[in-house]
């Protein structure tokens, strides 16, 4: 078995780049599948992304033309990552490659209804390529399978994360966290208002870290709304930064309107960070109110009031931590996700 993977560049920082890292990670995976592993789109001016695209395209060829590989494992989002990725599966097809299709787009389903019936027809064509289609969640299966010509073709993956051999949870942390783009979709500007609702009740050493790429302006945010005794943005966190950060976290905060299955959500909650997040998308597959809290996606109050309840309850954190680190361990965990990609490779092993 040889597998091609086809994914985004490091710089991008998501969560596509965190599931890429997780299987370029595991030297035993790396060795059962024989993988190789081409990126096609990183951040940055858009001369830079075209020309690190066409180059890209360049190693795709080349890589199947040397490689002789069975499957090409394909990444796709939605919109331009769309199109880059069906001219993958175009070339796979012409190299007789079985082609896995692994979709990630949070915001597929929409743009896809907003696009014009002539991009939803090459849309629907690209994905019906594919020999096996992986979602991140079951809450996409009634869409993706509307799209599907054979809809068994479909397999819920979910995401996954290490997890420690114990809760490492620090009850005593006084920090929220958002971790992910400081953006709307996010919903950090509601996030803040929540903060500046709750400034009064909350406890005088309580502070939000937000850490992730700026799409608002954040410090400006922040300063706005006089928060800057309470709220810190740190930019951009690595991964090798993330132990020490979450040491100091109490609760991880993600406010989404719209979502995959959130990385940062499952690495917190390995960690047994309690989370406060949106009942979006396949959020409540990982998220409840027993081990963490859920809102409506632009309930500022709501969230304001979570926030509140659950920095000044230590047991409840506790409590919450617990369950949270127990459903990263049965469900989430990165074997469990190794293993099922190992048999679907297999499968289309045997078929080809």
């Amino acid at each position: 078995m040889k597998v091609l993977m086809i994914g985004v560049d490091k710089s991008t920082g998501g969560g596509m780049w965190s599931v890429a890292r997780n299987y370029l990670g595991n030297a035993e995976f790396c060795r059962a599948a024989q993988l190789k592993y081409i990126p096609t789109s990183i951040t940055g001016a858009v001369p830079s992304r075209l020309f690190f695209t066409a180059k890209a395209f360049l190693n795709i060829i080349s890589a199947l033309i040397a490689g002789k590989y069975d499957i090409v494992h394909v990444h796709m989002a939605e919109k331009g990552s769309v199109f880059r990725k069906g001219i993958v599966i175009l070339l796979a097809i012409l190299f007789r490659c079985m082609v896995l299709l692994h979709m990630h787009g949070a915001t597929f389903e929409d743009w896809y209804s907003s696009s014009p019936r002539a991009v939803q027809t090459v849309v629907r064509r690209i994905v019906n390529k594919a020999d096996r289609v992986v979602i991140l969640g079951e809450y996409w299966k009634p869409f993706i399978s509307s799209l599907l010509y054979s809809p068994d073709k479909l397999s819920v993956v979910y995401n996954a994360v290490r997890t420690p051999d114990a809760n490492p949870y620090n009850p005593d942390a006084r920090c929220f966290l958002f971790l992910g783009v400081a953006g709307k979709r996010k919903g950090i500007y509601d996030l803040l208002d929540a903060v500046s609702m709750a400034d009064k009740y909350l406890a005088e050493d309580v502070r939000l870290w937000i850490c992730g790429p700026d799409e608002c302006h954040i410090e400006r945010e922040i300063e706005k709304r006089s928060l800057l005794h309470r709220v810190e943005y740190k930019g951009w966190m690595s991964p090798e930064h993330m132990p020490e950060c979450f040491r100091n976290i109490a609760i991880n905060v993600l406010p989404s309107y719209n979502e995959g299955l959130p990385m940062t959500i499952l690495e917190t909650m390995a960690w047994g960070i309690p989370n406060i997040s949106t009942a979006v998308a396949a959020i409540p597959e990982a998220v409840n109110n027993e081990n963490g809290i859920l809102t409506v996606p632009g309930d500022v109050s709501g969230l304001c009031r979570a926030m509140i309840a659950l920095s000044s309850d230590r047991n409840l954190r506790l409590k919450k931590s617990s369950l949270a680190y127990e459903t990263i361990k049965d469900r989430f965990s990165l074997n469990t996700h190794f293993a099922h990609i190992l048999e679907l490779y297999k499968e289309l092993e045997s078929i080809r």
